[in-house]
């Protein structure tokens, strides 16, 4: 009965962020990635509606999309509900540096157009914003690093070959969905 529950409650966050995304039109191209490898957002952008999506509403979309990569974590890797846990609690807080990296990444990555489009250019202003992309880049790797080396601590070695064949999967799958339902999909 647990399983039936879970099972349902996953199809209904799975059914409410298709139907989020599905109601999404082609939103314009931006001069700045959408999103990165990781399948994080760093630019949601524009809604689809002409306005901006709210924090409120990427955030309601990310817990949801999280909710379910979890639970199809816990299903392909074959994880107890110990190891399911330590391995949720492990990527939601990878998941919050990576987002305040991407942040700050794409603040940079603004300051850095507009110095590019100042009609005095400041040597200086690029060099520093583009110390603070080469910084963004080493920090996400190490993010990256830390994560498998943490896995390591409580996945056997058949489930970090699981992980990283399913983190690939997801992701594309993932991007498939947000492209199709703005109209530039695959």
């Amino acid at each position: 009965m647990k399983g039936l529950t879970i099972i349902f409650t996953v199809l209904m966050l799975t059914t409410g962020t298709l139907t989020a995304f599905g109601q999404q039109k082609a939103a314009p191209i931006q001069s700045v990635a959408q999103h990165d490898d990781d399948m994080n957002v760093i630019n949601a952008g524009q809604s689809g509606r002409g306005e901006p999506m709210s924090e409120e509403k990427r955030a309601e979309i990310r817990k949801k999309i999280e909710i379910v990569r979890i639970w199809r974590l816990t299903e392909a890797l074959k994880l107890d509900a110990n190891t399911s846990a330590k391995l949720s609690s492990l990527l939601s807080s990878l998941d919050r540096q990576r987002r305040d990296i991407q942040r700050e990444q794409m603040g940079t990555l603004k300051m850095l157009q507009q110095s590019l489009k100042s009609p005095k250019l400041e040597e200086s202003r690029i060099k520093s914003d583009l110390d603070k992309l080469e910084k963004n880049h080493r920090a996400m790797q190490e993010l990256r690093n830390n994560e498998m080396s943490s896995l390591k601590n409580f996945l056997t070695i058949e489930q970090q070959a699981r992980y990283v064949i399913f983190q690939q999967e997801f992701m594309r799958e993932m991007r498939g969905m947000i492209h199709g339902a703005r109209g530039t999909g695959r």
